[in-house]
């Protein structure tokens, strides 16, 4: 590796420049990164623990520490990392959980699906390790991968999307994205709730009118993305299969919401 590159990458570290710091490092072979890993490790840890508006002594980073410091020296590890290392890394936040694997590990984001779902199935209430993991979702509406179907990643969608809590605005986030309408939330009916995250629980948070059994589905219905029918059976499906009361109680509820929705489509009678 070459002095001057080398020099780069910690210039653009000091000033946070994120994205100069993934165009240096994509210009560096592998074993280059490699050996830069444990010293970018420690810029890392250190920028991570200092609050923000701290100054460096010894000149880590110029001026007051600000969150692109942060995110230049998160850029710095994902890009010395192998793909296991870079799955495991958390919190990654917005924008830097779509951005930063797409960068350095384009052919290898099924990975990232994988464990963050996992991750998210493990402990979803595990808010300092969950952050950012809907990146996911984004990189599926792009066609960048396949929509996930892993169970974690469906929980996830239903019940940890910032800004996407309510059900207004989880329809419009759908909308905006309906491979996950066509895939991913298809498989609500199939996918069993954790302590956690489930359908139940996500509604329990919110006032009639803004919750998945009567705003989101029947929207979705009326909309078109989903027949009455294809409801009705998932219902019968997660039924059979068994559930607990709490969540028995949100399917039979589902149902009679539907219900006059079927009604009103059938053809008159003679």
């Amino acid at each position: 590796m070459d002095e001057a590159s080398e020099d780069r990458l910690w210039a653009a570290l000091r000033d946070g420049r994120r994205d100069d710091v993934v165009e240096v490092l994509l210009a560096m072979a592998p074993r280059d990164r490699k050996r830069l890993r444990p010293a970018v490790h420690r810029h890392e840890d250190l920028v991570m623990a200092e609050p923000i508006g701290a100054r460096s002594p010894d000149g880590s980073w110029l001026g007051e520490l600000r969150p692109w410091h942060q995110s230049a020296a998160i850029a710095a590890l994902l890009g010395c990392s192998t793909v296991e290392q870079a799955v495991r890394y958390a919190p990654l936040d917005p924008p830097d959980s779509v951005d930063l694997p797409k960068a350095f590990f384009p052919d290898r984001l099924d990975a990232f699906v994988r464990e963050w779902s996992a991750r998210y199935l493990r402990n979803p209430k595990a808010w300092d390790r969950i952050r950012g993991l809907e990146a996911m979702f984004d990189w599926a509406a792009e066609g960048l991968i396949p929509p996930p179907t892993e169970d974690g990643a469906v929980l996830l969608l239903i019940t940890a999307v910032p800004k996407a809590y309510d059900g207004h605005d989880l329809l419009r986030y759908l909308e905006a994205r309906p491979v996950l309408i066509d895939v991913t939330l298809r498989r609500i009916f199939d996918v069993d709730g954790i302590k956690g995250a489930s359908l139940a629980q996500r509604d329990q948070m919110w006032q009639p009118g803004h919750r998945m059994d009567d705003v989101v589905i029947p929207e979705l219905i009326r909309r078109g993305h989903w027949t009455v029918e294809f409801v009705e059976d998932g219902i019968a499906r997660a039924l059979a299969r068994g559930q607990t009361p709490y969540l028995e109680r949100w399917f039979r509820g589902l149902a009679v919401n539907v219900a006059p929705l079927r009604d009103r489509a059938a053809p008159p009678g003679p």
